[in-house]
């Protein structure tokens, strides 16, 4: 008894070694990083950089996840992007998380996940993500934006800041006037109607105090005079009815003006010519007094041209000292840009995918995602997260490596991130005049529609933006005469593509929209 006793204590001494080994081995592996493969499109302001993983902000995150993750970035560039996608989709191995454009996948995001792409994240969100659960639940509107219409959460979305009343983030063009040639002329404020606008353009040319008095490229003419009579040139929502602007009476109204400021050499007649360079070289030269631009044209005049006083204005009305039906505007929950990250059918470790993209809608996840790093990129002052020199000094740069502020992605936007970016008071004013609009209440929601008819819309829609921006053109030029004939048979064209078929798709949208 006793020899067995010894030799069954020698096999214990000896195997001892070998379980505390095992146990040393299981609590390193428990520590491992969890490995993840994504996704996504890389910025053109990220400069320098094979993928994220060069980048100081996801290497960061990579740090305080205790995640691995290998990065497949393509550019964001929409042409190249779209094919990079296409690819993605008939792949047999797929990456975990997909940062895309969900809205433009072909039948929406429902689709996505019926066609095997992406995994519903409602049980996955209450499972390991509380960040994201909390603000969807505090915010039940944004909510139903990113959820498809039987509530189904598919993505972790970008959100433009926590709501569209009095958000910054939601601006970033408008009318940006020479303030000292309008003075110098008897006007004390920038004009708000259309007659006021004619009116400040008269004075300029007569004056003959700059080359050309208003000058704009032409994907923005619609943008900055269409809103002095009520019009638009997409979808809105009015009282409850899906409307696009092509079909409204009030167009006629809009491309009479235009082209009333065109054959009286008012606008600039090489509009159809002007890129974003030219037009800023046309402003900064002091060749034109009126335009439509982004802040940082005024950022830049204000650097350049200490002798002008810079000056933006809130958009056009239809009615004095009301505020612009419609005006340029995003959205908070963004649907035109790919950055939105889901989560694939092929990813094996669900819970790290999701635990990594919840950390950005956390506190601490919110300040990396916005500000960077404390101490290297951004110093909490009184409570405010205030960027350091190393920002302030080459902002674009330092964003687009250190944080995702200025290149989105999946998070909640942070206003006082465009309060430091636009820095110059000039700018920070223009971003308080541009947001007066009412274009809020008329914003077609992010609605989901069938792959059917989703190719169908496609279709009508192509045809419809190409044709009417060839005959708008034609209408502001002169080249084809605007009178009620001719509008008539301008609409008339429009219709025959399907647009009112189209209209009664995006209505029977809307309306299962409201029922999320």
């Amino acid at each position: 008894m006793k020899k067995a006793f010894i030799i069954a204590l020698a096999i214990m001494m000896i195997a001892l070694p070998v379980f505390a080994q095992g146990s040393q081995e299981a609590a390193a592996k428990s520590d491992a990083p969890a490995k993840i493969t994504y996704w996504a499109p890389m910025s053109s302001k990220i400069k320098n950089a094979n993928d994220f993983s060069e980048l100081p902000y996801w290497q960061e995150v990579m740090k305080r996840t205790n995640t691995e993750i290998e990065f497949t970035n393509v550019s964001s560039e929409k042409s190249i992007l779209g094919e990079q996608f296409s690819i993605l989709q008939v792949s047999s191995d797929l990456p975990d998380i997909v940062e895309y454009n969900w809205a433009t996948y072909v039948g929406g995001p429902q689709s996505a996940i019926d066609d095997g792409f992406i995994i519903p994240l409602n049980d996955v969100f209450e499972k390991y993500c509380p960040n994201i659960t909390k603000f969807l639940n505090e915010h039940p509107d944004l909510a139903k934006d990113c959820a498809t219409d039987d509530g189904t959460y598919y993505c972790f979305p970008f959100f433009r800041g926590e709501s569209y009343e009095n958000n910054s983030l939601l601006f970033s063009e408008g009318p940006v006037y020479r303030m000292d040639i309008l003075k110098s002329l008897g006007f004390e404020n920038p004009p708000e109607t259309a007659e006021e606008f004619y009116e400040v353009l008269v004075a300029i040319k007569n004056a003959g105090v700059v080359e050309i008095p208003f000058s704009i490229r032409a994907e923005h003419i619609n943008r900055m005079l269409a809103p002095a009579f009520d019009s638009w040139d997409t979808w809105y929502v009015e009282d409850g009815q899906v409307k696009h602007g092509y079909l409204d009476d009030n167009r006629y109204d809009y491309l009479a003006f235009v082209n009333k400021l065109y054959k009286e050499g008012l606008l600039d007649n090489d509009y159809m010519s002007v890129n974003k360079n030219g037009m800023n070289s046309m402003f900064l030269s002091g060749r034109v007094a009126v335009a439509y631009n982004p802040g940082s044209l005024i950022g830049n005049a204000v650097a350049t041209m200490p002798d002008a006083e810079i000056s933006s204005a809130k958009p056009l009305s239809s009615v004095k000292g009301q505020n612009s039906k419609f005006a340029k505007m995003n959205t908070v929950f963004d649907t035109g840009a790919a950055s939105a990250a889901a989560i694939t059918t092929s990813c094996k470790n669900i819970e790290a995918a999701a635990r990594l993209l919840d950390y950005a809608y956390g506190e601490e996840g919110h300040l990396l995602a916005n500000f960077g790093i404390e101490g290297v990129t951004y110093e909490m002052i009184d409570g405010y997260p205030t960027y350091t020199d190393f920002v302030n000094e080459n902002k674009d740069d330092v964003l687009a490596r250190y944080t995702r502020a200025n290149v989105n992605g999946a998070f909640v936007q942070d206003p006082r991130y465009i309060d430091q970016y636009y820095d110059v008071e000039e700018q920070a004013e223009a971003l308080s005049l541009w947001a007066q609009t009412d274009y809020g209440k008329y914003i077609l929601p992010p609605v989901s529609i069938s792959s059917e008819d989703g190719a169908k819309v496609a279709s009508i829609i192509n045809k419809v933006n190409t044709y009417a921006s060839e005959m708008e053109s034609k209408f502001i030029t002169g080249a084809l005469e605007l009178n009620e004939k001719t509008f008539a048979e301008y609409q008339a064209q429009i219709r025959s593509f399907g647009m009112e078929e189209a209209v009664a798709i995006y209505q029977k949208a809307y309306d299962s929209y409201l029922t999320r």
